[in-house]
């Protein structure tokens, strides 16, 4: 199992390089007119760096996370980090973000939103006066988040499966973990009823056909990560090891899959597949454990068990890649590559 502290710093410098970084960028809006065909950075201040605004998002929840950990005492690159953040993350940023995020209301919905919320959650639970200053600042962004997926929820004809950004159980599960710490019970029970009613009656999810060439989330863990959240422990005890009744350790979902061509930024998703699947696994197999020990369930109890022997090889290709000179893979991946490490302590 890899040392996390080995990957503190590499994962600081990636992140840093990446918030600084204004070219190239993906500016994924819509233009309503001429007006609207502007440098990126006149639309969102904060967060026009690091080739899209989603994956900047959640470079600058990195970055705040790492600042939180003991390596990070002393380092070199600690001032310029709370520098930078503090300056991105000013209040006259985060409403101007909040108000583009208003007036597009379906745009990066639901992984940039949620990746919105991480980032408030992790700044007003720092340890660091400086990032909980800035946590003030943040908390207009996600109480928009909130607003938005409480007026998006209801009218939502059924979820998104796909293993990318469009996923709509992914999303759902961070938005909800927020939700919880920010009192926003309202918006608790919207994403708690569009669970059930998107999720609740799912069983024997096939593992061997979800894959797709360009996937870096599986939509059945997605799946069983959000239910295991919202779910109490009698249903959970039921709906998951149903679930996850045609998962083994030898099913593909649990196997790396070889990326052939590492420029190619689809392609390239395939490393954060293994490390998304990796934090999933270890989220997922102690609840099996659990309910085994409940019921005496050996087959589960091997399932389990046999699920964390994959976490190794799942996340060794992604923490490489993570800090590559390939930027296709270097703007985004070490977020994941962090939340698996922070998992597998």
């Amino acid at each position: 199992m890899p040392q996390i502290d080995d990957y503190v710093h590499p994962f600081a410098e990636v992140a840093l390089s990446n918030i600084t970084r204004e070219y190239p960028f993906a500016s994924h809006h819509l233009a309503r007119s001429v007006a609207d065909i502007v440098p990126a950075a006149e639309k969102n201040p904060a967060f026009a760096n690091s080739y899209d605004w989603h994956s900047s998002v959640h470079m600058h929840y990195l970055l705040a996370s790492l600042l939180g950990t003991e390596a990070a005492h002393g380092a070199g690159w600690r001032e310029r980090a709370v520098e930078v953040l503090t300056a991105h993350l000013s209040e006259e940023n985060m409403l101007a973000e909040a108000a583009f995020l208003r007036g597009s209301p379906s745009w990066e919905r639901p992984y940039g939103w949620a990746w919105a919320v991480e980032l408030d959650r992790v700044l007003n639970a720092s340890g660091i006066p400086e990032l909980r200053a800035l946590g003030t600042h943040t908390q207009v962004l996600a109480e928009t988040v909130f607003d938005l997926v409480a007026a998006w929820l209801p009218k939502a004809a059924e979820p998104v499966r796909h293993g990318v950004h469009s996923n709509t159980a992914f999303g759902l599960r961070r938005i909800l973990l927020g939700a919880r710490v920010a009192g926003r019970h309202d918006v608790v029970d919207v994403i708690a009823g569009a669970a059930r009613r998107f999720f609740a009656e799912d069983a024997a999810w096939n593992f061997t056909q979800e894959r797709s060439g360009h996937d870096f989330l599986s939509p059945g863990l997605c799946e069983a990560d959000l239910m295991a959240e919202m779910l109490t422990e009698d249903e959970l005890a039921t709906w998951l090891p149903e679930f996850l009744s045609e998962l083994s350790p030898e099913s593909p979902a649990l196997t790396p899959v070889k990326v052939l061509d590492p420029t190619d930024g689809q392609q390239s998703h395939l490393y954060g597949l293994g490390l998304s699947v990796a934090a999933s696994v270890m989220r997922l197999a102690p609840r099996l454990v659990a309910i085994a020990e409940k019921t005496d369930h050996d087959e589960l109890m091997a399932q389990a068990k046999g699920m964390l022997t994959r976490v190794d090889s799942l996340m060794t290709p992604g923490l490489a890649s993570a800090v590559s000179d390939e930027y296709v893979s270097s703007h985004w991946l070490a977020t994941f590559a962090w939340e698996a490490l922070s998992l597998s302590r």
